[in-house]
This record gives C-alpha cells, sequence and structure tokens, in this order.
C-alpha cells in the first residue's frame, strides 16, 4: 500500500462561530391573578419540618430510636457478649480460635518434604486436561543445557491464519491441546527416529486435519509451523542451528504470511536487514550486536540494496517512494543466542500481519 509523499492532511476550517440561541429568563410573578396563582391555606405545611404547635406537629416519644445505632442504657441496647466475634478473624486465644495444624496446606501447593507433599510423576498430566492421549511435559530449558546427542529437540507454532485450535500428537503421545494461531510450545524431546508421525487435530471437533511423518535428527533442534495450504493446513520445518558468535547474536526471517508477496525487514539502527523475502522463503543468519531492536516488516521496497533507506514513523522510503510499515516488534538479542523472525498473518487483512521473535539456542 502507498502514501503519498506529502500524506494527506484533510483539514475543515474552524473560522465559523457557533452562536448559541439565548432563551428568554423567566420573568417572577407579581400579582395573584397569574396563571397557576392560588393563596396559602394555613393548613399548608411549609417546605420545612413542623415545629412548635404547628398542624401535623408531633413531639418526639422517649422510645423513639435516633438515627445513630444505640448506646449506653438506651432502648434496643444490649452490650456485646464476651463470645461475639470482632469483625477480623480470631487470634490469639479468642473464642473460636484454633491453632493451625503442622498437616494444614498452605495456600500455595505443597512442596519439598511437607505432609501431602508427592513428587510429580512423569505421567502426570498437566493443569489442562489432555485429550486424546498422555501430555508430553516441555523439557526444563537451562541455558547451555543439550539433549547430549540422544534425541532431538522439536516445538510448534501455530501460524495458520483463520485455522481452528488444534490439538498436535508427537508420535503417539499429545504434547499441547487446544494451541490457537500465534502461539507456540517449549521444545519437546523426541527420540530421533527417521520417521516420527506429526498429527494435528481440530481441538473443537477431533478431527484430524494433517498427517506427516517427519525426520527428526538426534542433538537437532527444530520448529515445527502449522501453515496455511489454501483452504487448510501443511507442516513447515526449520532447523535451529546454535549461534557460534559470542560476542553477537545471530538473527535470521522466514515468512509465513500465505498473501503478503513479497516483504523487506528493517532493525532499528540496521536499516533493511533483508528485502524481498517471499512466501515460505528463510535468510541466512546475521550478527546483531547486542540489545533492544524494532524489527518491521513491509512490503519490498521498489528500489535497489544500495539506494539509501528512511525510516520514519510508520513508513519507510527510498527513491521517494513511500511504502507502509505492516507491523513492528521489539526484539531483544542477547551475544551467542540465535533468533528467529517468524511473519505470519494476513497483509491488510485479519489477523493482522505480524513478527513473531522465537529464541531457540537454549537447548544448545
Amino acid at each position: 500500500m502507498y502514501i503519498d509523499k506529502n500524506g494527506l492532511n484533510p483539514e475543515r476550517s474552524a473560522s465559523e462561530s457557533v452562536t448559541m440561541a439565548q432563551l428568554p429568563e423567566a420573568s417572577e410573578s407579581s400579582g395573584s391573578n397569574d396563571p397557576g396563582f392560588a393563596p396559602i391555606s394555613p393548613d399548608t405545611p411549609s417546605w420545612g419540618p413542623p415545629v412548635g404547635n404547628d398542624p401535623g406537629f408531633a413531639p418526639i416519644s422517649p422510645d423513639t430510636p435516633s438515627w445513630g445505632p444505640p448506646s449506653g442504657n438506651d432502648p434496643g441496647f444490649a452490650p456485646i457478649s464476651p463470645d461475639t466475634p470482632s469483625w477480623g478473624p480470631p487470634s490469639g486465644n479468642d473464642p473460636g480460635f484454633a491453632p493451625i495444624s503442622p498437616d494444614t496446606p498452605s495456600w500455595g501447593p505443597p512442596s519439598g518434604n511437607h505432609p501431602g507433599f508427592h513428587p510429580i510423576s512423569p505421567d502426570t498430566p498437566s493443569w489442562r486436561p489432555p485429550m486424546g492421549g498422555a501430555v508430553i511435559s516441555p523439557i526444563i530449558v537451562v541455558p547451555g543445557q543439550s539433549s547430549g546427542g540422544r534425541s532431538a529437540n522439536v516445538r510448534f507454532l501455530h501460524a495458520a491464519a483463520n485455522q481452528p485450535a488444534v490439538n498436535i500428537r508427537l508420535g503417539n503421545r499429545t504434547v499441547i491441546n487446544n494451541m490457537q494461531f500465534g502461539n507456540f510450545t517449549p521444545y519437546y524431546l523426541d527420540s530421533g527416529s527417521q520417521n516420527t508421525l506429526v498429527t494435528i487435530v481440530n481441538a473443537q471437533t477431533g478431527r484430524t486435519l494433517y498427517r506427516r511423518y517427519i525426520n527428526f535428527s538426534d542433538g537437532t533442534a527444530y520448529t515445527v509451523s502449522i501453515i496455511n495450504d489454501g483452504s487448510g493446513i501443511s507442516l513447515f520445518t526449520l532447523t535451529d542451528s546454535p549461534c557460534n558468535n559470542r560476542n553477537s547474536g545471530c538473527l535470521r526471517a522466514v515468512n509465513l504470511s500465505p498473501n503478503s508477496g513479497a516483504v523487506d525487514v528493517f532493525l532499528s539502527g540496521y536499516g533493511r536487514i533483508f528485502q524481498n523475502l517471499g512466501q515460505l522463503d528463510v535468510t541466512g543468519y546475521r550478527s546483531i550486536n547486542q540489545g533492544s531492536y524494532y524489527a518491521s516488516v513491509s512490503e519490498a521496497l521498489p528500489c535497489s540494496g544500495n539506494c539509501p533507506i528512511i525510516m520514519g514513523n510508520g513508513y519507510v522510503e527510498c527513491n521517494n517512494t513511500r511504502i507502509v510499515v505492516m507491523n513492528s516488534s521489539t526484539v531483544n538479542v542477547m551475544n551467542g543466542v540465535t533468533y528467529t523472525l517468524y511473519i505470519i498473518g494476513r497483509a491488510y487483512q485479519f489477523p493482522s500481519l505480524q513478527i513473531l521473535a522465537l529464541e531457540s539456542d537454549l537447548v544448545y
């Protein structure tokens, strides 16, 4: 979508003043014959309460309670019983107080060797109940940890716009239920077999949407993305390589949008870092200094890589051609860590195009 270089600045003149219509003031009635006038009867009470011996006046009875609560020996007053609990919870040796038993659980879940504690079994399901099989708990990732070459690390990304939430099975085990568009999982361990069946199921209907065997190598990390394929879905697998540069981060981008066409990717402080990125295209890694950046995506600029790029507020420009930025996202880059910018969603439609930065180096 192109924007005129001078922009659109519609203005409306505000020079005309708005005249307020004034209402005529009401005049006081001055005579007894004015419409609606009637003399006040001696029995007509005034606006204030009756006083003295005025008609309708009655003295207050000694038994009439005041507006406030009774006190002292006033009628209706009763002293507070020693057994009457205060507003707050009982404490100390107050009536109704009982010391907390050692077996009484705290508000949080039990931990350690506290009474009632049981270690979590590998078969214990996560908080979301499993549907259609056991749930694999994600691996606990520690920086620098690896699978030791014995297993593959596999995570999933739902990047299929306007597709339902899904349940995912890795082999014969369910790894996640009700996964929504734009969400991703942590890494799960796979045996690294040459033929691991990945099954995608509609979370609402239980219907199988896609099945495919994928080869996962031992000691390697993968991101498997659910992507649009016409009216259905497909899978797109990327290998997540470690960053070997300890003095900077490693950054790449992949375009998973079904309708964006070719796009350019920009990084604050660096300008255009990737250009003309088509659907399912994946860039190589680029070294980025440690720091916090804004990553932006737009339609591909129709100018060569040697042309100077202007990054404005919500647009990019080169050779007097200005293009709207479709999305921006903050990326925090650390030395020695790998990042992939996933471009997902639909250009100028719902769900809108967005940049999702995923870190992958923690499994190595």
